[in-house]
């Protein structure tokens, strides 16, 4: 017998494993595997699917319980547990501290601060009366079809003057194109009211508006009042301002500061101005008053003199000639020089006592035609010695009547004496 005759039929079915005959039968072991393992796969396949059903089942169950679970829990959380109070809005609400808020400001100097900004509550009120919204109309034309096209703009004023029969507004000049038209001034109590220029200046970048008052009412003319005159000599470092008008990009704006440096000069034709430099934040196209703490004006504020990131105003009281004339649309002698003042350490290293210095001659003015050069120092204006800018100016408008006016100047270290006429321009 051989080694692996191992029968498992007893009917005379042969094993695969049955060789004592010598002979394989291949077509005995197919059916054999056949029969034997097809069932065995089809067991595992089912217990396999079941398997991953209930794997799934288990697993959505499960995820559903943790998200419950972490939806209680956030929703405790932020509800403050189950109990909900109603949420009340207005003055009559109780505080759900459990504790009392230490106070952080000192009450004190709380209050002291609440009442500096009444102050300027208080000021922007009073002042509101000179205050003005001035809206014009310009028309363009299209380079191609030539039908116009209206364009309105709106701008800042402030009422500077009343000579009982106009209001005079200041303006800015940059702001008033001179291709406007149908110029419309508001007040306070009224709109709509016709207005025309009166002066420009554009070294100054400052112009003047009036507006008729007989065309208003009475009750409206009530509404209207000139803005009050201070004194800015006495302004200085650490002097505190009012900022009103045009200040934040919106009219009847207000800005709160103080002076941060001494006055600086600055030169225009024929005169001096005092700048004062604040610390309020400067916005593009600023205009208005500067205000102490009485509420007068004691400087107006403008962009027309050098690069600053903060607010500078000419003092009024080195501006109150110049606004004079504008005002009262007048006419004033003119030279036609920029001049500059001169230090005490300048004027002795040239061995002269007093002098302003001619630093640039404009064509066509009386300077020019007198022959006065750039370098020139002039020494006196009639009899009446020069150390000052802004002297000489007031010398100037003395001279309004005169045909002629005497100068005394000096060319490098000769002296001349030169008749000069009278314009007025």
């Amino acid at each position: 017998m051989g080694i692996f005759n191992r029968s498992t039929d007893k009917k005379n079915k042969k094993s695969f494993f049955d060789l004592s005959d010598g002979q394989y039968n291949a077509a005995d072991s197919y059916g054999v595997i056949n029969e034997e393992q097809t069932p065995r796969n089809r067991s595992l396949k089912r217990r396999k699917l079941l398997m991953m059903i209930l794997t799934v089942i288990f697993g959505a169950a499960l995820f559903g319980v943790i998200a419950s679970v972490t939806f209680k829990l956030t929703s405790d959380l932020m509800d403050g547990g189950d109990e909900k109070l109603p949420v009340n809005v207005g003055t009559n609400v109780t505080p759900s501290i459990t504790k009392p808020v230490e106070p952080i400001l000192d009450p004190t100097a709380f209050q002291a601060l609440e009442s500096v900004y009444a102050g300027v509550r208080a000021t922007a009120n009073a002042l509101n009366p000179c205050i003005a919204e001035v809206a014009a109309v310009s028309y363009v034309t299209d380079p191609v079809f030539g039908t116009k096209t209206a364009e309105s703009r709106t701008f800042f004023g402030i009422v500077f003057g009343y000579n009982k029969v106009d209001y005079l507004i200041l303006v800015r000049n940059d702001a008033l194109d001179k291709s406007y038209e149908n110029l419309q001034v508001s007040f306070s109590r009224v709109g709509g009211v016709e207005a025309r220029v009166v002066q420009r200046n554009e070294e100054i970048n400052l112009a003047v508006l009036a507006v008729k008052g007989k065309e208003m009412s009475e009750y409206d003319r009530e509404g209207i009042s000139v803005v009050p005159y201070g004194d800015s000599a006495k302004c200085e470092i650490g002097t505190a301002l009012v900022a009103i008008g045009y200040m934040n990009g919106r009219s009847r704006s207000v800005d709160l500061g103080f002076i941060t440096s001494d006055k600086e000069t600055v030169y225009i034709r024929d005169s001096s101005l005092e700048l004062m430099e604040t610390n309020m934040p400067l916005n593009e196209g600023a205009f208005g008053v500067a205000l102490n703490s009485d509420g007068e004006v004691v400087g107006i504020i403008t962009e027309s003199f050098g690069e600053s990131n903060c607010v500078r105003a000419i003092t009024i009281n080195s501006i109150s000639n110049l606004l004079y004339d504008m005002l009262n649309d007048r006419k004033k002698v003119t030279f036609g020089a920029m001049l500059s003042d001169m230090n005490r350490a300048t004027r002795e290293k040239l061995g002269i006592k007093n002098g302003i210095l001619i630093t640039e001659i404009f064509d066509d003015t009386v300077a020019d035609e007198a022959g006065f050069r750039k370098g020139d120092i002039l020494l006196k204006l009639g009899d009446t010695e020069l150390f000052y800018v802004s002297q000489f100016n007031t010398l100037l408008r003395q001279n309004e009547g005169a045909g002629t006016m005497t100068i005394v100047y000096r060319r490098g270290s000769t002296e001349y004496k030169a008749e000069v006429k009278v314009r007025m321009e």
